[in-house]
């Protein structure tokens, strides 16, 4: 197995780490004392094991005091999935394996893109021939003249009619 494959796997293994910090989260708000928001590393990793995380402290302080301080505590302050998120995907997208497209793909692939652009050369074909005018499913609302500036007028042969709202027949089913 080729280095860049096996750093895609750890990238995914990462992504999983961020998608289950994100979900253990749920244990840090199941205190009620505790307010909603963000949960640091640090909280999350002394919510589900305060042992650990003291351990390590100790173990990383008689290294150095300064890494982690400086460090590894300011890093903690940041969400568990952050921390394992972003290199995850980071490492899953650069580290991707490559696979080169055998001769039908490259045929196939080839004939979709030409689908695809054929009614954008067939528009500017149109275009050269002289019929881009205009948009020819706009719809036209030329003699529609109905208003004028004296008033309401009506196209030539159209009556004009009110209705009298006084002799309206009763509806049907009597009165009620």
């Amino acid at each position: 197995m080729t280095p860049r494959k096996v750093l895609f796997y750890i990238g995914w293994v990462l992504l999983l780490a961020a998608f289950f910090a994100g979900a253990a989260e749920a244990l840090v708000h199941a205190d009620p004392s505790r307010p909603w928001g963000l949960v640091s590393a640090h909280d999350l990793w002394y919510t589900l094991w305060p042992g650990n995380l003291v351990i390590a402290e100790i173990r990383i302080e008689k290294l150095s005091p300064a890494l982690w301080e400086g460090v590894v505590r300011p890093l903690l302050e940041w969400p568990a999935w952050v921390l394992s998120g972003l290199p995850g995907g980071a490492l899953a997208w650069f580290c991707r394996p490559i696979r080169t497209l055998t001769a039908d793909e490259e045929r196939d692939l080839l004939e979709r893109r030409e689908a695809l652009f054929l009614y954008d050369e067939l528009s500017e074909q149109a275009v050269a021939d002289g019929y881009g005018d205009g948009d020819d499913m706009e719809p036209d609302h030329g003699h529609h003249h109905l208003l004028e500036e004296d008033g309401v007028t009506l196209p030539d042969g159209e009556q004009d009619f009110d209705i009298d709202m006084n002799n309206l027949p009763p509806p049907p089913g009597g009165d009620r």
